[in-house]
């Protein structure tokens, strides 16, 4: 597939992309639907989750989207890694590029020392933008979709 992609990732074409857009576009899809998310839900259906494992896994999604990708803001490329300083098990940008929202798993009992934490660190960081940043914490997830019409 690579090979293919390399044809016509010579950048300058219709597309605007640079040179090398589309084989980093297609390596970070190709890591995160057949190695990564795989791998989470391999994790999750452990009995006893292994965060550690949880969090290399997550690290790495975010990482790719980062340097292959590249189309994240400073702001969810340092509030994922912000989390984790702060205790977070694992945390992560996600949304349509260019912006989007940041998640972060942490330990019930640290969940509203960290969201404060957290909150007051990107005030910190990034006074410009505290008027339009939401923080809120979810205890208990609502019910998943149980079918689809």
């Amino acid at each position: 597939v690579l090979a293919r992609i390399a044809c016509a990732d010579r950048g300058g074409g219709p597309s605007g992309f640079p040179a090398g857009a589309l084989a980093r576009r297609y390596e970070q899809f190709h890591a995160e639907s057949e190695v990564l998310i795989p791998a989470v839900r391999g994790a999750l259906s452990q009995r006893e989750v292994p965060l550690p494992t949880l969090a290399s896994l997550v690290d790495r999604s975010q990482a790719l989207t980062a340097s292959h990708l590249r189309n994240t803001l400073e702001e969810t490329e340092w509030l994922p890694a912000a989390a984790r300083r702060l205790g977070a098990v694992a945390a992560s940008a996600f949304g349509a590029g260019f912006g989007g929202s940041v998640w972060a798993l942490v330990e019930a009992g640290r969940a509203r020392e960290i969201l404060a934490e957290w909150s007051r660190a990107y005030a910190e960081r990034y006074p410009h933008r505290q008027a339009h940043a939401r923080f809120f914490a979810m205890e208990s997830p609502p019910p998943g979709a149980c079918s689809v019409v």
